[in-house]
């Protein structure tokens, strides 16, 4: 038995066992649940995924055959399982404690200090069995985008003391540009999902044209300072030359001119998404550049949308818009 890391090739065959166990886990639910699902894992959207630096794929093979496999995204030092799952005919070996095992010690070398998974609440044969392997129950999300509950359990790895437990995002924008909309929207969801959570607003002087920024950070523990002097992502939609110091991402809506319904520009300096023309484009007008951005940040930091019903937590106003914006953003297929 080999547990490695699957090379880009191996998505196709890591597909067929996917769709396997969203059939299997969703067997109860309508039709619609498991099409919706696989839409958004096919192998080519599986592939792409695992293109992005935060995604991890591990596979186990017997006989050069893939038994078993573990996908997920790992986000300063948290890493999110997916999925994992192995084949009937090979379970009662301990493959599934062999490929956390493994998972574990190599996560554990990236200085990663937590592993959680967003489960089927009524799965209760697998969210025992992670309960003999360590895992802690977290939130019950009642609602989920298809309207099932969700059980979120974890475990901590290493050193969780040492562990750098806070995630900070700074959101700089103009008056007019949805920014308090998206910081409040984010802050929702993040506590939601049992998250600590932080949210300071600053605005100038000039009500209708003025500058407003937004502190968003959460963590596993108590905030003591809401202000960011580092952020960890950058989303700044203003047009000014101001700039603030940000460790990984940088999301910059006047940075470049992109193509009508192109969402990504890369440079050196960082990863860069220009939401303008896409937001006129696809949407109408440039106010869903908010949540094309809030979609894009769900999906860099690892939250899956289907996980939590964001329907609630968005204004009636052009509600079905704004979740399309979010979808379009998360890069979401609806099931066909």
């Amino acid at each position: 038995m080999i547990i490695r890391q699957a090379k880009p090739e191996e998505c196709q065959p890591v597909n067929r066992l996917m769709e396997m166990v969203i059939d299997e886990i969703y067997a109860r639910e309508p039709e619609k649940v498991r099409r919706t699902l696989k839409a958004n894992f096919t192998a080519e959207a599986l592939k792409e995924l695992c293109q992005e630096e935060q995604s991890l794929l591990y596979i186990v093979e017997e006989d050069r055959k893939i038994i078993a496999f573990l996908f997920g995204w790992l986000f300063h030092n948290v890493f999110t399982i997916y999925w994992i799952y192995t084949l009937k005919e090979f379970r009662g070996r301990g493959v599934v404690k062999r490929l956390l095992s493994y998972v574990e010690e190599e996560l554990l070398k990236k200085g990663c200090y937590k592993i959680e998974m967003y489960v089927y609440a009524e799965h209760n044969r697998f969210l025992n069995f992670c309960s003999k392997l360590g895992f802690k129950k977290g939130v019950l999300l009642r609602k989920n985008m298809f309207g099932i509950r969700i059980r979120h359990i974890f475990k901590y790895i290493g050193d969780y003391e040492k562990a750098q437990k806070e995630k900070k995002i700074k959101i700089m924008g103009e008056a007019g540009q949805g920014v308090k909309l998206l910081s409040f929207t984010l802050g929702a969801i993040l506590a939601q999902l049992g998250h600590e959570v932080s949210l300071n607003l600053e605005y100038d002087s000039a009500v209708r044209s003025g500058k407003i920024s937004a502190d968003l950070i959460y963590s596993d523990e108590k905030i003591e300072n809401p202000i960011i002097d580092e952020a960890d992502i950058l989303i700044k939609f203003t047009q000014t030359r101001e700039w603030f110091p940000a460790r990984s991402l940088v999301i910059d809506e006047s940075i470049g001119e992109p193509e009508p319904l192109s969402c990504e520009i890369r440079s050196k300096k960082g990863t860069y998404y220009g939401f303008r023309d896409v937001a006129i484009t696809k949407f109408g007008h440039k106010m869903y550049i908010n949540m094309i951005a809030l979609g894009r940040i769900l999906r860099y930091i690892g939250i899956n949308i289907m996980i939590i019903n964001i329907k609630d937590l968005l204004p009636p106003k052009s509600l079905e818009k704004n979740l399309a914006a979010i979808k379009y953003g998360f890069n979401y297929r609806d099931a066909v």
